[in-house]
């Protein structure tokens, strides 16, 4: 495999542990002070991009087979 599809690769698994990382510091604040609806619509769309990263991540993983 290239070195640029090595370093997508590592690119969207640093994204999308970035996204969980906030997504889990979001879930905290929920559960223990509440969110505001604009953190709620923030969260909505982190979800919805964790998805995409990991649809994405996945995809590259099963063509560097």
């Amino acid at each position: 495999m290239g070195q640029g599809k090595t370093r997508r690769l590592q690119e969207l698994r640093d994204e999308l542990q970035q996204l969980m990382l906030e997504q889990v510091e979001s879930l905290k604040k929920q559960t223990f002070g509440g969110l505001s609806a604009e953190d709620m619509r923030k969260q909505d769309e982190r979800l919805k991009h964790i998805r995409e990263v990991s649809a994405e991540l996945m995809s590259a993983l099963k063509d560097k087979r």
